[in-house]
């Protein structure tokens, strides 16, 4: 028989059973749900961004890409279709663009200037936008690029240009008549024409511009003339517009290219120009790297112009979402379909951020 004591401890141990039953099941239903979790992808955090905007304007200056290490960047992009029309484009958009990116708390716009070889800002090097008023070259009497800058600037906001790389022209015609000249007249002249297609564009397999309703001409990553004027045309952006950065974007082969006579000349070793006609190795492993070798070329020449500024601009990236399909998912990757190798832009240092364009889904991975 128990004494007093003894049914005092029994008591007292059951319950500390109990709390700590109690404990355990609450620590255990406190646990995350993998099954519902959204994983964020690693951004790095270098240079810093501006501060975050505020919902209602500011009369102040923007402040300087400086903080305190922890900002993040919160960007969107906004296409030119976001705004403009086959027939022109309103200046009130700009305001709307500011607004809802304020309101919805981004820091920064990446905010297309060129699309096809055109000019969404005060030319330059290159024409006046289609849309902007319906006609090519035709000046709209404002500047949408240094309206926006204004803009998201006094509202603490980054504006980073917004390139279209090595698209010409939608389509598969002829570059418009314009001053200053259409980038397609200048490939033109710099490496002519073969059987009335342009040599310095992306050819198919097949000997054929890569084009089609819906599809750019591409200007090819192997000319030299291409890229002094990817350059040409970043560099001018930087010099007369208060920009954050610049973003580049179609940073990339068409799928199933280039057989284009420049690059054939330059991979066989001969000058650009050669005029001989040259088996296309697409196939080959060592054509496939030296494809990729061009593209990464050019992402470094622009790294070195935004970073020989030395005033905390960016450099970023649109990349394809699938750099090597490891999975089996299905789908085409931008290593070996598009020969871009982002990875290698990150390892190698000569980009600050790049995007991937996740616009897809899996059965495999989304309820």
């Amino acid at each position: 028989m128990q004494n007093p004591w003894q049914r005092v401890l029994l008591i007292i141990g059951i319950i500390a059973g109990l709390v700590f039953v109690i404990r355990v099941s609450l620590v255990a239903n406190s646990q995350p749900n993998e099954d519902v979790l959204v994983h964020m992808p690693y951004v790095r955090l270098d240079p810093t961004p501006t501060p975050t905007p505020t919902p209602t304007p500011k009369p102040t200056p923007k402040p300087p890409p400086t903080g305190d290490g922890n900002q993040e960047f919160r960007g969107i992009w906004v296409t030119r279709f976001d705004w403009t029309t086959s027939t022109g484009a309103d200046p009130a958009k700009i305001d709307e663009i500011v607004n809802n990116a304020a309101y919805a708390g981004f820091n920064a716009i990446l905010f297309q200037v060129r699309g096809e070889a055109d000019a969404y800002y005060t030319p330059g090097l290159e024409p006046w936008a289609e849309r902007l008023t319906g006609t090519w070259g035709q000046n709209p009497g404002w500047d949408p690029l240094a309206s926006l800058i204004q803009k998201a600037h006094a509202r603490g906001i980054q504006v980073h240009a917004y390139m279209n790389v090595y698209p010409v022209i939608l389509g598969c015609s002829t570059g418009p008549s314009t001053n200053p000249q259409h980038f397609y007249y200048g490939i033109n002249s710099a490496h002519g024409q073969s059987g009335g297609k342009l040599r310095g564009l992306m050819w198919n397999g097949a000997g054929s511009v890569v084009c089609g309703t819906s599809e750019y001409q591409r200007a090819s990553p192997a000319s030299l003339y291409v890229d002094n004027h990817l350059l040409s045309v970043g560099a001018d952006l930087l010099n007369r517009y208060d920009l954050d950065g610049l973003h580049l974007d179609h940073i990339r082969y068409a799928s199933g290219a280039s057989c284009d006579p420049v690059s054939l000349c330059r991979y066989y070793g001969h000058d650009e120009n050669c005029g001989l006609s040259l088996s296309c190795p697409l196939s080959n492993g060592g054509y496939r790297d030296w494809q990729r070798a061009q593209v990464n070329g050019t992402v470094e020449k622009f790294f070195d112009l935004v970073a020989g500024r030395n005033d905390g601009l960016w450099l970023t990236g649109a990349v394809w979402p699938t750099y090597i399909d490891y999975w089996g998912w299905g789908y085409t990757e931008g290593y070996h379909d598009y020969f871009q190798d982002s990875k290698a832009w990150l390892r190698d240092d000569y980009i600050d951020a790049i995007m991937p364009m996740l616009y897809s889904w899996n059965t495999t991975t989304d309820p």
